[in-house]
């Protein structure tokens, strides 16, 4: 991509659907909007995947301290 060239959003017909090309206006914003959502749940989920990963290995780092306390005999 070069400096001149403009960053073009994709739409709904350029993505995953090209037999929306022809709809009437208000179903092909219907479309558009439910796929936006289902993208914006789709990083939700990953992002929660994420946390949930970082919790457990706090858990497990937790979870070792406290058993190297123990063995130190506090």
């Amino acid at each position: 991509m070069s400096i001149a060239t403009t960053h073009c959003r994709k739409r709904i017909e350029d993505v995953r659907c090209p037999d929306v090309k022809g709809l009437p206006d208000d179903i092909y914003h219907i479309l558009h909007h439910s796929f936006v959502e289902i993208l914006k749940m789709r990083r939700s989920i990953e992002s929660a995947d994420t946390v949930i990963d970082k919790s457990t290995q706090a858990i497990l780092g937790s979870h070792e301290v406290l058993k190297r306390v123990r063995d130190d005999g506090f």
